[in-house]
């Protein structure tokens, strides 16, 4: 039975945290003259009202009598309609006025001024982050006499250069989203991209069921958003993801912008989102649904066939569609506690799902299990050297070979590769395995019998399982008409059940996330207005393996010598990996608990004087990231290639199963296995910054956003010094020429020479003393630095212009620029903690590509004896380093420069179009890059052409990418009327770079030591993009204009309403590989030679063209001792696009004066039209050029009621 997991466990690190800001985190002594700036920053922010990422509307317009004079001193208010509450200002000696900051929501204005009527504007609707222009005029008369005017919501942005894409109430609670998640209405946006493998049907893994849903805005990462919930931020801390992510009816709106001008926001380089939440009125209002699907009305995965009876062979009709049980229930409610002073919302939304997998594997068949391969014998013969090669060369091209029997053999004169020198050896009798490495013999019953006819003969469909629940509480206090306050709690619980392969290698995962936060604006005086914010967040994760832990014993009964679990909790079954087959094997990182904290302080001043409105602010952010982990590879990660028993790729035909039968005869390409138990962390860090701002009325047609910003990163420290790096003191391919560095203190640090892990093949200690740290500056106050640099020199000007050039509201041209710093998510810090030596002392067995397994007292290394190999390699035993993460230890700050241009105009009432331009260029990017520290093509061990010849390969990060993006955007909109609203998006772009982003989008370069090779369209460039969301009220029933009757036919036919995302694009590139790493360079990308353009057919049975590229040259080169690259490029290639049409069909009856209840009928992807995956895309394996799976959902209906009071 699988082991429950004890989640309060978790949450005993949680009162180790501080609940008072800054001291979250204590960085020492001051260092400098800035740091000692900073926390007096930290500390007027503690206790001045000084809000930095704003939420609320600005307001502004001039006051005129009916000649066109301006009015002085005329008494204006703002009055909000559902609460009663009001504001105030006046107008200036120009008549002009501003209220800086309404809450989004619908006003009444009232303008008075001695001498004239008073005019009184209605139904003006201002939405979050809005910068709205509304002139009054004044006609003579009494005070007393009113002359009121209807206000209309305006569709185009009158005051800001920043680009932006409001979405309404109606259309956040009525367009059919799949999996109810408010983020999911970020696609709908101009120059968005969804990057969760547009799939939007279960967790992606990336911290919990809120974080389902990652998009990239105009070039960025999708670390790269900043996602806020009325001002506070919402972000996983871990991966730069949603910490949460909340129903529909949770959100009143959201404005989702990517280019924003203002320097009241920053830290990010991306899209901001600003979501409100909800407050309660003067009226009690709300709402409970419950929506239900399952897979009965569904249409099957396109891959998905049935299953067949064994024992009548026939066809199970329906098992093709798996399980699939989805139920979404919840409620909304909102009203006063006092009228016109205190109200009050809570909101509850559960989620329970479960959802058949329809995942495609390769699986060995029983012949196979049992080591017979004489099916794969083909009768054509194959000569090693080539034609006219000698006869004792001659093999059958489907033939396995003994690993234990190969040698080299010179090709004589001649033949194809005469001069050259080829592997050969004893071929296997009748390719049937007789004697199975006892290795093998554990791992081949993991596998299971293939119950699918074709290459992917395994279809697993067991449910993915999800529990997810989620509370909101907002209350909003009036104090007095100079002071608001509003305050959040947020509560999110995930539990989710991943399904592996197949059974027993599944995963479990939990998460919690906290958000609250308190806001409070003052009023000084009409010119002068405070806003302040504080707040905190807090996430909980934690990662295991389902099954796990499995029966004591179970590690060390593998059989690999020197490999078994340490304690109870480590007891998992090794991890091991095929190039065709599937993975059989638990994960890694078992148990993986990662809490986190985020503190913040934020505020602003605003100043109104004449045309000016100043704002100055300051935002300050402090967080912890603490983990508890199994090291990587404690159960020990074995990779079979095939490389042996094909004659490292000589033999043509084998391919598909060489890597089985590698297995089998003991002969792994590759192993890891890291030695300690646990590691944990404590990592602490923050990101402040400091802004000024001037919205400058030029003139009544002229608009100016001038801003200068002021950011720092304070560089992350582990609270036990537990972070280590690899400090390279050259590029010079010599020994010698890089060291460890540890953040450890002096003694346990110049302790690490007297272990021979760490002295290289000269003698010479490998870890940087603690004298060399003080010399390269590496040193000072209770912390150790293992980085430079800290971003005290990120300065970020804004402009932005707003143009109106006839005067009217209803033609806008906006133009800006603007230079943005960027955060990077925050992974790294984890596995900076898991290096060496601060962690784990890691063995690697990795022969060279193409060489015979070293041998042990005579004896060929077997797979039970590969890590003995390892540790008894004469090189330095550090050589084998691999797979951790390294922070190169030079500090970049991301930076990108932004500009813009778009001409917004409302050609008709209740119609606008917005056409424009958005470009950026992107330097010092945070990249990850894979395999670093990587070899010069050439023959024999690897080790000694890299470029720090004292270390094995491994991931590291820079602050070295680039990036360019250029688009042409447009939007159109309809607000409602006549029953229809819509928007509809389109992007036209191009983004170039070479630079990863996400650590869970490492950029595989083929060349590491010379990245700008790969230069080429980004992983997520999507060339167009067209998304259409309507909502139409259909015309029939009572009050509409086709079937105007009450009573049985307007029961029937009334109150019907079509919504729909019909969404469509072009597809993301690719890159095609090589199986084997035909430069001897260790690269993890290789790629093979294109000889043609490579584009088209265009089908599920061979999307590209497969002969325009082939790896001959390059064996022919690595025969003839000019190892290569190969010439194919990265990503030059385009996958299928998306053609998808989600709709809904929305009945709503109203049963009493208060109450109402909507039917739903959602179908999404209702014509069924399948989106697939790229397709294989590795020259040399049996699936080259195939479609293999389908992303997003087949045709699935959901049905829903909704009752509303």
């Amino acid at each position: 039975m699988p082991r429950r997991v004890d989640m309060s466990r978790g949450y005993r690190l949680f009162p180790k945290f501080p609940l008072s800001g800054p001291r979250v985190v204590r960085y020492g002594p001051l260092q400098s003259l800035a740091e000692a700036s900073l926390i007096v920053l930290v500390l007027l922010a503690r206790i001045l009202p000084c809000a930095g990422q704003q939420v609320n509307a600005t307001l502004t317009g001039a006051v005129r009598d009916s000649s066109g004079a301006v009015v002085p001193e005329a008494a204006l208010t703002a009055k909000n309609e559902s609460t009663g509450v009001v504001a105030t200002t006046v107008s200036d000696e120009l008549g002009n006025y501003v209220f800086p900051s309404l809450p989004p929501a619908t006003y009444t204005l009232s303008t008075e001024k001695s001498g004239f009527n008073t005019t009184v504007i209605s139904g003006i609707t201002l939405s979050v982050y809005q910068k709205s222009t509304m002139d009054v005029v004044l006609r003579v008369g009494q005070v007393r006499q009113t002359f009121e005017v209807k206000g209309e919501a305006s569709l185009v942005s009158t005051s800001s250069a920043s680009i932006g894409t409001l979405i309404g109430e109606q259309q956040t609670v009525d367009l059919p989203l799949n999996l109810r998640r408010t983020s999911e209405l970020a696609l709908l946006v101009p120059g968005i991209v969804n990057t969760s493998g547009n799939s939007l049907t279960s967790a992606n893994g990336n911290g919990s069921g809120f974080n389902q849903t990652s998009f990239s805005a105009v070039g960025s990462t999708s670390a790269s958003n900043l996602v806020l919930i009325d001002g506070m931020l919402n972000r996983a801390l871990n991966n730069g993801g949603f910490a949460l992510d909340l129903a529909p009816e949770m959100v009143k709106e959201f404005k989702i912008q990517n280019n924003v001008y203002d320097a009241a926001y920053g830290i990010t380089a991306g899209s901001v989102m600003n979501m409100v939440t909800p407050s309660g009125t003067n009226q009690l209002h709300g709402s409970a649904w419950n929506y239900l699907r399952n897979q009965k009305l569904d249409a099957r995965n396109f891959f998905a066939l049935n299953d067949v009876n064994p024992s009548t062979g026939e066809e199970i009709p329906g098992s093709a569609r798996p399980e699939f049980i989805r139920n979404q229930f919840g409620f909304a409610a909102g009203g006063p506690i006092r009228k016109d002073k205190t109200f009050i919302f809570g909101s509850y939304e559960g989620l329970r799902l479960a959802q058949g997998q329809t995942g495609t594997s390769v699986v060995p068949t029983a012949d196979e299990k049992a080591g017979n391969f004489s099916s794969f014998l083909t009768g054509q013969t194959v000569n090693l050297c080539g034609a006219g090669g000698p006869a004792n060369l001659n093999f059958d091209s489907g033939q396995l070979f003994d690993p234990a029997s190969e040698y080299q053999v010179a090709c004589p004169a001649g033949s194809d590769l005469a001069g050259s020198t080829v592997l050969a050896g004893q071929p296997i009798p009748g390719n049937v395995i007789v004697d199975i490495d006892p290795f093998a013999q554990k791992v081949l019953p993991g596998f299971p019998a293939p119950n699918a006819p074709g290459i992917l003969n395994f279809i697993n469909r067991k449910p993915y399982r999800e529990r997810d629940d989620t509370f909101v509480v907002r209350v909003d206090e009036t104090l007095s008409r100079k002071d608001q306050l509003f305050f959040h709690y947020l509560f999110g619980n995930s539990n989710i059940f991943f399904p592996g392969d197949f059974d027993p290698f599944n995963n479990f995962q939990h998460y919690r996330g906290q958000n609250a936060v308190l806001g409070w604006t003052h009023t000084f005086s009409p010119t002068l207005l405070s806003e302040a914010r504080v707040g905190i967040a807090r996430g909980f994760q934690d990662r295991e393996c389902a099954e796990c832990p499995h029966p004591p014993g179970t590690l060390a009964g593998y059989g690999i010598v020197g490999v078994s679990a340490p304690t109870p909790q480590t007891e998992i079954v090794p991890r091991v990996e095929f190039s065709n087959f599937a993975q059989v094997g638990d994960g890694s990182y078992n148990p993986d608990i990662l809490p986190d904290m985020l503190e913040k302080y934020e505020g602003s001043l605003t100043k109104i004087h004449g045309r000016h409105t100043i704002v100055a602010g300051a935002d300050l952010n402090f967080y912890q990231l603490l983990g508890y982990q199994d090291p990587a590879e404690l159960n020990g990660d074995i990779q079979f290639n095939g490389q042996y028993s094909s004659l490292a790729g000589e033999i043509p035909d084998v391919g598909a199963i060489s890597d089985l039968a590698d297995l089998m005869l003991g002969s792994p390409a590759y192993g890891e296995y890291m030695k300690n138990a646990f590691s944990s962390q404590y990592i602490g860090g923050g990101w402040f910054s400091v802004f000024g701002q001037d919205s400058f009325r030029a003139s009544d047609s002229l608009s100016l956003e001038l801003g200068l910003r002021w950011e720092y990163r304070k560089q992350p420290y582990d609270k036990h010094d537990k972070i280590a790096t690899i400090f390279p003191l050259s590029n010079s391919y010599t020994p010698g020429d890089a060291l460890l560095l540890t953040g450890l203190p002096d003694a346990a640090n110049d302790a690490l020479c007297s272990d021979r892990y760490y002295i290289s093949a000269t003698g010479q200690c490998l870890v940087m003393s603690s004298a060399q740290r003080h010399q390269y500056g590496l040193t000072g106050g209770k912390r150790r630095q293992v980085s430079y640099g800290g971003g005290w020199n990120s300065v970020a000007p804004r402009l932005g212009i707003s143009w109106r050039p006839t005067h009217s509201n209803k033609l806008v041209i906006h133009a800006g620029a603007g230079v943005f710093y960027d955060l990077p998510e925050t992974n790294q810090l984890v596995a900076y903690n898991n290096n060496n030596p601060v962690s784990s002392q890691t063995l690697i067995y990795s022969p060279a590509f193409g060489e015979a397994p070293p041998l042990i007292n005579g004896v060929p290394t077997a797979t039970t004896t590969m890590f003995v190999a390892a540790a008894a390699n004469q090189v330095a035993p550090l050589r084998s380093i691999g797979g951790q993460l390294q922070a190169l230890p030079f500090y970049f700050t991301p930076t990108v420069y932004e500009w813009s241009f778009a001409v917004d105009s409302q050609f008709a009432q209740n119609w606008a179009v917005e056409v424009g331009y958005i470009g950026n260029r992107g330097v010092h990017l945070s990249t990850y890059y894979s395999p670093g520290n990587q070899a010069k093509p050439g023959l024999g061990d690897i080790g000694p052409r890299r470029v720090w010849p004292d270390f094995g390969p491994y991931t590291y990060n820079a602050y070295d990418g680039i990036s360019r993006y250029n688009a042409l955007t447009a939007r159109l909109t309809k607000n409602l009327s006549q029953g229809l609203s819509m928007l509809l998006s389109y992007t036209f772009a191009k983004e170039m770079e070479f630079n990863g982003g996400d650590s869970s989008e490492i950029t595989l370069l083929q060349d590491a030591n010379n990245p700008k090779a790969d230069y080429s369209v980004g992983d997520i460039d999507v060339p167009q993009q067209l998304v259409i969301s309507p909502i139409w009220q259909l015309p029939f029933g009572s009050g509409r204009q086709f079937l105007n009757r009450k009573g049985l036919v307007n029961a029937l036919a009334g109150g019907w309403e079509f919504a729909g995302i019909l969404s469509f694009q072009t597809g993301l590139p690719y890159t095609v590989y090589s199986a084997d790493d035909f430069s001897n360079s260790g690269s993890a990308s290789p790629r093979p030679d294109r000889v043609c353009n490579g584009a088209g057919p265009r089908t599920v049975e061979q999307w590209f063209k497969t002969s325009c590229f082939n790896t001959d040259a390059l064996a022919l080169s690595l025969a003839n001792g000019t190892a290569r690259f190969g010439n194919s490029g990265r990503n030059i290639l385009f996958g299928p696009g998306i053609n998808r049409w989600d709709v809904s069909f929305i009945k709503r009856n109203r049963l009493s004066e208060r109450f109402a209840l909507e039917f739903r009928a959602q179908l999404f992807n209702v014509f069924n039209h399948p989106s697939f995956g790229a397709p294989a895309a590795t020259v040399n394996t049996g699936d080259f050029g195939l479609i293999e799976s389908q992303v997003g959902t087949p045709r699935d209906i959901q049905f829903g009621l909704k009752l509303s009071f």
